[in-house]
């Protein structure tokens, strides 16, 4: 049962993101370096290896920054919806 959530996530958000590229006539690179409008939810979660959040404790005050950002991770996650950006922010 769990696995076929997992699974059902996966196809939604992969044709959310391939639908929402096609509307807006966008692209992003494939593993090859080529540009597609139809990438997988794989490389996509690939794109996001390495990126980390950096919490950092201050006079009592807690402060959480997103490190190794780059313009394509903040493109996919526009495209996925406000919900996914504001994770990231």
């Amino acid at each position: 049962m769990i696995m076929v959530l997992c699974l059902m996530s996966y196809a939604i958000a992969e044709w959310k993101l391939r639908t929402k590229l096609e509307e807006e006539n966008e692209t992003v690179p494939d593993q090859k370096g080529k540009q597609t409008k139809r990438p997988t939810m794989k490389w996509i979660f690939f794109k996001f290896q390495g990126i980390t959040e950096l919490i950092t404790q201050k006079k009592g005050k807690t402060k959480s920054e997103i490190l190794d950002m780059e313009e394509i991770h903040w493109k996919i996650l526009r495209l996925m919806g406000e919900e996914y950006e504001n994770i990231y922010l």
